[in-house]
């Protein structure tokens, strides 16, 4: 039977293991934003990004203000 240590390393060994496979993951499908504690944010100014933006363009990098200061230069 497994002790509480070994309970408690089966269950850190998951969750680290999720976390490499999540950040893989968003790896794989291009930059996007930067994810700071589960949260998207811009890699130009570092502001959060909305989550509706990120629904409607799940890879962008950039908030709207920096996307559309990028777009006008």
């Amino acid at each position: 039977m497994p002790d509480m240590f070994d309970q408690a390393s089966d269950l850190e060994t998951r969750e680290r293991e999720a976390a490499i496979s999540m950040a893989r993951s968003r790896l794989a499908s291009g930059p996007g934003p930067e994810w700071i504690d589960g949260i998207p944010h811009c890699r130009e100014c570092g502001e959060e990004i909305p989550a509706a933006r990120i629904e409607a363009l799940p890879n962008c990098s950039l908030c709207k203000d920096c996307q559309e200061e990028m777009d006008a230069s």
